[in-house]
């Protein structure tokens, strides 16, 4: 630790405004009588964003020789694994927030601030560098007990820097642990599925006897366990099968040095914090039995739900990569302190500002809104997303600190985050946990429950379908924890993903960044013809790539006006009838019925029919016996042909792949709109020519042109395939020669 001398760039830099609450100030956050032209309680738009210029980064190497502060900020780009700036790119230094804390009257307060140093290239800054803190702090013990204070008599800083241990202390996790027991009640106790019914059968490791046990009829709402959630990262060396499966359970069969190094650390870590069961995958669902794959992914809801602690190997990209910090040797990082304003010497009086101190952070971001996790292998795996929607608490293992979220709290090793009364929040909408439900409302969020909910489940998707699998065929399986959670939680009920509530509404969802057609047939059977199937091109499921899914009542309202023009029919066996997807009672359906009657639409009356099938679509009708219920959409609409004209979108203007948006001509080479971003490998949907549309839905509101929200379809066999999605203005789909006809949409 050494007071710093600053150089004329750095002095400039608004340090005060990275001070955090102190102990001191509790009495008055309580009451609500706290002084709001000082910091940490000014608001966020007066100075506290104010930028510092520090010019180019080969200026802050050279003044590195005699300013701390400069050489710390190269000490801690060195380290960062993300790009590397170039030494003419221009650097600046202003205070961000990351979080709110809420204070017992119920006022939120920003909070979580760091210093930021600013890039200026695409990849944004290098935030969350520095860390406020007590003067000394990184020299200073921490009283576990005593809710993680300093063991040294001060007025400690909340949400402040703290040294982190090279090695995790358990003691840290088993603090968290009953803080969350203790303090959080049912909130934390309370899981996102139904704990009524028993598992029929399901496996452990004991890690104790270092074997699996086979379990059966038991409640996993009233057994205590601990999940881990890890990447693979290839086939696995360890796992269990039918051939092995009777000699795994023998007592000793998994021995000490001959399992992947993160399932023997995830033991370790079991066994010391009082667990005796660990779920882990690869030894507790037989991997080469298709019947017990079944039950065991069909109950992971509960598994994950009901798991006292679920682990997280983040940053490992195989099994072996191991929880960094369970050993010695696994972490290496130290941080720095560097002292802005030291204590005042005591008996003497002063006007100087007080003490504080700045601590290196253990891993800065490129992009201050990411999540931590974010760029981790473990959040580019399929699997992994729903193992931590469902878990009520996690410890999440980065390369250098420990993460604890559960749904009331989250602490790390580097921060003081224990408090008991101001409990820290994240409030970038990206960098919130995943989860259903959560008591903390962020500022961006609808106060209206049911719209939340919705807000959530797209969010969910997005993030979803981002990520990777080693079977494109798992998509389902990999959320269907979700569904069920959104089932128990509100009564939602789905089809292929896609709420039936607002199912015509989801029909349109969209792509920012292009996705390709999901070929690969579900890995397990399906349906109630139990048969591997083709997922249906309608549902986001059907395809590779981000979706994006704009859904709720809020969106029929006058100010976007958005209003599906369809009702869809689905087929379902024993007997064999068409029923509609959504529930009667729904919205839309009245606004629809209600509305004027377009010129372009021929009834309000989407009723399909049996008999309808039969004369539209005969040879469909007699194979339908042999077509998994579920897969197609029927309805009636309008039908009508246009010109697309492509471009591409260079790599270096779209994530870095290549990608094609599309205007749709009319037949006087009129633009009259547009269409969604695909790839550019799917030649189909963007290839310049004649293209069919049909109408799914409508806006029309006081503030642009009526349009018409379409999907763009191939037909083949009397079904016709969803290509893209887009918008049509309805003037030109009047003018243009239009069919209507009942669409089966497979």
């Amino acid at each position: 630790m050494s007071i710093a001398d600053l150089c004329s760039f750095c002095a400039n830099i608004n340090f005060d405004a990275l001070r955090n609450p102190l102990l001191s100030d509790l009495p008055a956050i309580r009451d609500g009588t706290v002084d709001t032209s000082r910091h940490p309680f000014k608001g966020k738009t007066e100075d506290a964003h104010a930028s510092t210029q520090l010019g180019k980064l080969s200026d802050i190497a050279q003044r590195a020789e005699s300013c701390r502060l400069c050489a710390l900020m190269i000490k801690s780009l060195a380290r960062h694994n993300g790009r590397r700036p170039h030494p003419d790119d221009v650097c600046r230094a202003e205070t961000s927030f990351y979080g709110v804390y809420r204070a017992p009257s119920g006022h939120l307060y920003w909070t979580g601030r760091t210093l930021t140093i600013g890039i200026r290239t695409p990849q944004g800054s290098w935030a969350h560098a520095f860390q406020a803190c007590n003067v000394g702090a990184l020299s200073m013990g921490v009283d576990v007990k005593n809710r993680f204070q300093h063991k040294k008599p001060i007025d400690s800083m909340i949400f402040g820097g703290r040294r982190r241990p090279l090695s995790l202390d358990l003691n840290w996790v088993r603090q968290w642990i009953k803080i969350c027991k203790t303090d959080h009640g049912n909130e934390c106790e309370t899981a996102d599925v139904d704990g009524g019914s028993k598992t029929t059968t399901i496996r452990f490791v004991d890690v104790v006897s270092r074997c699996v046990v086979t379990l059966d009829d038991i409640s996993l709402a009233d057994h205590e366990y601990m999940a881990l959630s890890y990447v693979w990262g290839g086939p696995q060396e360890v796992s269990i099968v039918r051939a092995n499966k009777q000699a795994l359970s023998k007592p000793g069969s998994l021995p000490t040095g001959h399992l992947p190094q993160t399932l023997e650390d995830a033991m370790h870590l079991a066994r010391s914090l009082g667990f005796r069961h660990l779920w882990i995958d690869a030894l507790c669902i037989v991997q080469d039995d298709l019947a017990d794959k079944q039950v065991q992914i069909g109950q992971m809801s509960r598994i994950y739900g009901f798991s006292s602690l679920t682990v997280i190997a983040a940053t490992a990209k195989t099994a072996d990569g191991g929880l960094p910090g369970i050993r010695e040797g696994t972490r290496s990082l130290e941080q720095d302190e560097i002292v802005i304003h030291p204590e005042p010497t005591p008996g003497k009086e002063t006007t100087a500002p007080a003490a504080l101190s700045l601590m290196t952070t253990l891993y800065p971001l490129f992009n201050q809104n990411d999540h931590y996790l974010e760029h981790t292998p473990w959040n580019d795996r399929g699997w992994t997303m729903q193992e931590r929607v469902m878990s009520r608490r996690v410890l999440v293992f980065m390369p250098e600190q420990v993460h604890w979220i559960c749904r009331e709290a989250t602490f790390c090793e580097e921060s003081y985050f224990e408090n008991e009364t101001l409990r820290f929040h994240r409030f970038h909408a990206a960098a919130m946990e995943p989860t259903l439900r959560r008591k903390f409302r962020n500022f961006f969020e609808p106060e209206d429950e049911e719209l939340r909910l919705w807000t959530t489940y797209n969010n969910l998707v997005s993030r979803y379908t981002r990520r990777q699998f080693t079977y494109p065929g798992d998509v389902f399986d990999g959320f269907l924890c979700i569904l069920e959670g959104m089932t128990a939680l509100a009564g939602q009920e789905f089809l292929w993903g896609m709420p039936r509530s607002h199912f015509e509404q989801s029909i349109l969802w969209t792509s920012f960044r292009g996705s390709t057609r999901r070929t690969e047939l579900s890995t397990l059977p399906m349906t109630s013809l139990q048969v591997r199937i083709t997922f249906p091109s309608w549902s986001w499921m059907g395809w590779i790539g981000e979706a994006s899914i704009l859904i709720g009542d809020d969106r029929l309202d006058e100010e976007i006006g958005e209003t599906p023009e369809v009702v869809c029919f689905e087929h379902c066996h024993n007997p064999s009838r068409l029923q509609p997807i959504s529930p009667a009672a729904s919205r839309f359906k009245s606004l629809l019925t209600s509305a004027p009657l377009p010129s372009w639409k021929q009834s309000h009356s989407h009723s399909v029919t049996m008999s309808a099938l039969e004369t539209n679509t005969p040879q469909l009708y007699t194979r339908l016996p042999a077509v998994p219920e579920g897969l197609l959409l029927f309805f009636w609409t309008s039908m009508a042909s246009f010109t697309l004209v492509p471009t591409v979108i260079p790599p270096a203007f779209s994530d870095g792949q290549d990608q094609v948006t599309a205007e749709v001509m009319d037949a006087e080479g009129q633009k009259v709109g547009t269409v969604g971003t695909t790839s550019l490998d799917d030649e189909v949907a963007h290839r310049q020519g004649v293209h069919k549309f049909i109408v799914v839905g409508s806006r029309r509101n006081p503030f642009s042109d009526p349009v018409l929200l379409v999907l763009q379809v191939v037909w083949r066999d009397g079904i016709a395939y969803r290509m893209n999605s887009g918008e049509i203005l309805e003037a030109a789909w009047e003018r243009a020669s239009l069919a209507w006809t009942l669409v089966v949409l497979g």
